[in-house]
């Protein structure tokens, strides 16, 4: 999906997302990368209330690990669905070593409190009431 003004594409985050955080054995970050991209991200988008995924490597920061996937769901009922355990129980030689290479993670599924939906996007800064 476009901006109408622009050529860049438009992110719609739901109010339900998962973050994926994990540090990855530095000698293997090619094939972790070849696995979560080229595999993981296809084979979870097939599951119904999947609505989106995005990955990120840390540029900066401290506490927080180098790798990271935002998910967007509809909400949390397909971790729990016949497909994803489907999915987890499907033989694959190639996660099963991106798995051997994961040093670190931490996973947290989020609903949005703030605002109730859509995102905030009030660019107009911080007023005080003048008495």
């Amino acid at each position: 999906m476009t901006n109408e003004h622009r050529n860049d594409p438009i992110q719609h985050i739901g109010n339900t997302i998962m973050v994926v955080m994990m540090e990855v054995d530095p000698e293997h970050e090619e094939e972790f990368n070849k696995w979560y991209n080229e595999e993981h991200l296809v084979e979870r988008l097939e599951i119904p209330g999947y609505i989106s995924a995005r990955r990120f490597k840390l540029e900066d920061g401290i506490g927080v690990l180098k790798y990271l996937c935002i998910w967007e769901l509809e909400d949390g009922s397909p971790l729990t669905s016949k497909e994803y355990n489907a999915q987890q129980e499907r033989p694959s030689e190639l996660r099963d070593l991106a798995h051997s290479y994961i040093t670190r993670r931490a996973r947290g599924l989020y609903h949005q409190i703030y605002p109730e939906t859509g995102s905030f996007e009030d660019h107009t800064g911080f007023h005080t009431e003048s008495a």
